[in-house]
């Protein structure tokens, strides 16, 4: 039997509502007991009972495995979440808000102005909510330093050095060379030191990394969960239209980011490059399954610094598209009406790739 969660002041509170809301949900589904709850989250017993006890908001990947757990969707919490993160802000919570709203409108990471280096560390901490990244799922994906030094970094308990925070930007899918170049002279107007530290980092980046735009992480990986738990349910042998219709929906999702992602970083690709772009972008507009090659090598580029993640993505592109290309061919036993030519979801973000030089920043 699962322990009973801790009765709630009836006070209205938003965090306080917040956390009784986390127990709604709970309750909903069954009271699962918080060691099952941890096993299919991955957060322990103690952060799962500590983010629906009302006292400190918890961090957005707890609330992700949480909700997860009890067979939620995140995305109905996320922005709740931001807004009590933003008000804890203080001070600063306006001007993260316009930082979240430019970047969810133009999918690129840059910073806006800010006074002192404080605020600057508050937008970095706006960044990681922004990828729903805690400061340890930060240190798996820049492993250049530990969760303790990354939360020491953004407390101000340590100096803000530009090694750290280029790992940081890296982690949080700041990948345009543009975009790093605009946090570093952010970093440079409160110490030239590190500034032209920053510049030295960014003279080393190999080329085919310039290749590479800003990408929304958390979306990403959303999406991606869509595309292999619709794959699982075809593998075994739960096919329908509609599960056949999620599967291309996610499919096509996760590639308009990565290609729309490269094409905001204004990089001029290579010309086998580009033509690669082109046929993958042309073999979409027609609702045809991409050839995997040339999608192999357009997340290489999109993804350059996240490996393990561009192998999940690849493998969940490449399965996928086999089931889609036998769903096309007829090979699979649907039910009901069925032939699969699905129309494209619109993909204004994306253009025919065009050689032209960059703008400057």
């Amino acid at each position: 039997m699962a322990r009973p969660m801790n009765q709630l002041p009836q006070i209205d509170d938003p965090l306080v509502v917040f956390a009784r809301d986390l127990q709604a949900l709970r309750k909903k589904a069954d009271d699962p007991p918080l060691a099952m709850m941890a096993q299919h989250s991955g957060m322990s017993t103690a952060t799962l009972s500590n983010a629906h006890a009302g006292k400190k908001l918890p961090t957005w990947a707890t609330v992700n495995g949480y909700v997860l757990a009890c067979g939620g969707n995140p995305e109905d919490w996320s922005a709740r979440w931001e807004s009590l993160r933003l008000a804890a802000a203080g001070v600063t919570g306006d001007l993260c808000r316009e930082a979240l709203r430019r970047w969810e409108r133009t999918g690129t990471l840059t910073p806006p102005q800010v006074t002192d280096e404080g605020e600057l560390r508050e937008l970095l901490k706006t960044l990681l909510d922004f990828n729903g990244l805690s400061h340890r799922t930060l240190a798996q994906q820049a492993p250049g330093y530990s969760h303790v030094t990354y939360g020491a970094v953004l407390r101000g308990a340590r100096p803000l050095r530009a090694k750290i925070l280029y790992q940081i930007l890296i982690g949080c899918g700041v990948y345009s060379l543009r975009s790093q170049e605009a946090w570093f002279h952010l970093l440079s107007s409160f110490s030239w030191k590190e500034g032209v530290e920053g510049g030295k980092l960014l003279a080393r980046v190999e080329q085919p990394l310039r290749y590479a735009g800003d990408i929304d992480m958390k979306t990403l990986k959303a999406i991606l969960e869509r595309l292999e738990r619709g794959r699982g349910l075809l593998a075994a042998d739960i096919v329908s239209y509609d599960s056949l219709n999620a599967l291309r929906t996610a499919y096509e999702d996760v590639l308009a980011l990565l290609l729309s992602s490269l094409q905001r970083s204004h990089a001029q690709l290579p010309h086998k490059l580009g033509y690669a772009f082109n046929q993958v972008v042309g073999e979409l507009r027609n609702s045809s399954i991409p050839n995997p090659a040339a999608i192999a090598a357009l997340v290489s580029l999109a993804m350059p610094f996240h490996p393990r993640l561009r192998t999940r993505v690849v493998m969940a592109l490449k399965n996928a598209g086999e089931l889609l290309r036998r769903a096309d061919n007829g090979e699979l036993s649907v039910p009901g009406p069925f032939g699969l030519r699905m129309p494209m979801p619109p993909l204004a973000p994306i253009a025919p790739f065009q050689r032209t030089a960059p703008t400057a920043p």
